[in-house]
């Protein structure tokens, strides 16, 4: 079977529990072809990851590559720029509108139109030389001035457009041949999934592991846009995200707590069957010893969504309890994340614990970092099902973490397998790695039971045999419908004849 594996930012160009998931997949079914297509940022960068021979080609796409050049004058040029703007006004329309008129239907038959356009033209030139500048002004006066909205200015549309416009280009990218294909993400992923089914029949998987509308949601709060920017793109993201999931022959949640996500965006009930995440019980044996100081470890990249700023927090707290405690962090952290790094750093000047915070960068592998620590914490503010926290448990290491995502399916009712606190809870978070830290007897017992149901839930084999049913099914079209011809459309002035557009 021919399977295209799409990721956004993961493998094969980084590390991270998507990229472990991807590597385990075509990996462990070499009977499958895989072909990777992988969006990266504004350099493609290079794989980083040793691929098996069943994967057959590579793509990398930097989505914030290089411009493409705008159209050549001409009818072709004007056709297609008419057409475009038309379809932009009514995904825009239907972006920022109420959500009584159908806009999940509509924003699905504008996007099935620029696929079209896509087909004729290409996109990405006809979004270079006029994009959703005016779509986005005309569509915000329209329908959010009159509710008290504050105005938009051109520099806030041009930046809107400048961030969907570039995701939108995506669907310019061709895949031939394949039976079925896997977006590992929703989003910009699903984009390239979507064009590809429309145009060929062939069915889609989306598997999520962070909720990825949900995650969007918590950057943008946190960056530096101004108010209009940051509802324009949320509002679109939300209308993408709902087509995706309306449209995947299967939604591929790894817990039940994205997959509560999926329903409310309209994914049918039918199509979503949870697949947990799984490691090999070989490589994660358990680790029977400890460090000689009271440790907490935690192993992942520095990233916001690690919410590393509470940990530090929190162990600031540990220390006034335990003097000689030490906190080592292990894992890369990413370009884009040097600054958020730096701040981290500055917070543990502040609250004079430098001496006793290790960052220890990247490691080969979890467990040495597991076995590095008394206790594993995980203090994230979005997760799906970690693959730290499965590795830890398989380890039969005591964990603290967060409830967030996926989490709290990862630990038993009893919470006999890891403790479980709220996020952005710094004191909270510091009373229970006290607790375990303090008490040999109960982190063995935590850890016992921790392997316990790591063994019971989350193996790789039982991971893996998921997948094979659900490629098996996509392929034969089990519960599949097809996405049949383009929908109608209200008559607008281009001539699409001309323009070699279907009617």
């Amino acid at each position: 079977m021919k399977i295209a594996l799409i990721t956004e930012g993961t493998y094969p160009v980084a590390t991270g529990g998507v990229s472990t998931w991807c590597d385990q997949l075509v990996t462990g079914m070499p009977e499958h072809e895989f072909h990777l297509v992988a969006l990266t940022g504004g350099d493609a960068g290079r794989p980083i990851w040793k691929l098996p021979p069943n994967v057959r080609s590579v793509s990398l796409v930097p989505v914030w590559g290089p411009a493409v050049s705008p159209l050549r004058h001409g009818n072709r040029r004007r056709y297609a720029l008419e057409a475009v703007q038309y379809e932009l006004t009514r995904l825009w329309d239907a972006a920022l509108g109420s959500d009584t008129a159908d806009p999940v239907g509509r924003t699905e038959n504008a996007l099935r139109h620029l696929v079209d356009i896509s087909n004729r033209v290409g996109l990405a030139r006809a979004l270079a030389t006029r994009g959703s500048v005016e779509p986005i002004l005309t569509a915000w006066t329209r329908h959010l001035v009159s509710t008290g909205e504050e105005p938009m200015s051109v520099a806030d549309a041009v930046m809107t457009a400048s961030i969907v416009d570039r995701a939108l280009a995506l669907v310019d990218r061709r895949l031939s041949g394949m039976d079925v294909i896997h977006a590992s993400s929703n989003g910009p992923s699903s984009l390239i999934a979507l064009s590809q089914s429309w145009r060929h029949g062939t069915p889609i998987l989306l598997t999520e592991h962070g909720v990825y509308l949900r995650e969007r949601y918590l950057a943008l709060y946190g960056a530096d846009f101004s108010w209009p920017v940051r509802r324009a793109v949320t509002a679109f993201l939300r209308r993408l995200c709902q087509v995706a999931v309306t449209s995947a022959h299967m939604v591929l949640p790894v817990n039940r707590f994205n997959a509560r996500w999926e329903r409310r965006l309209g994914a049918r009930p039918e199509r979503i069957h949870t697949i947990t995440n799984g490691v090999d019980p070989a490589k994660f044996e358990p680790v029977t010893t400890e460090p000689e100081l009271p440790t907490i470890s935690f192993v992942g990249r520095i990233d916001p969504l690690k919410d590393l700023g509470t940990l530090i927090s929190a162990f600031a707290l540990v220390r006034q309890r335990i003097p000689n405690a030490q906190l080592r962090i292990f894992g890369p952290t990413p370009a884009e994340n040097v600054g958020y790094r730096a701040g981290l750093i500055r917070q543990t000047e502040t609250l004079g614990i430098t001496d006793a915070v290790h960052w220890e960068g990247p490691t080969k592998g979890s467990r040495p970092a597991i076995a590095a620590g008394h206790v594993v914490a995980l203090s994230s503010v979005s997760e799906g099902l970690p693959f730290t926290l499965i590795e830890a448990m398989m380890c039969g290491r005591a964990t603290v973490n967060t409830d967030v995502g996926g989490v709290a399916e990862c630990l038993d009712d009893e919470h006999t397998a890891g403790m479980l606190v709220d996020a952005r809870d710094a004191a909270a978070f510091a009373d229970a790695c006290i607790t375990l830290l303090t008490d040999p007897k109960l982190r063995a017992a935590m850890g016992a039971a921790a392997r316990r149901r790591a063994l019971a839930e989350f193996t790789l084999e039982r991971c893996l045999a998921r997948y094979r049913e659900a490629y098996a099914a996509a392929r034969d079209r089990v519960l599949f419908e097809h996405p049949g011809p383009l929908p109608a459309t209200a008559p607008f002035s281009v001539d699409k004849a001309a323009l070699g557009l279907s009617v």
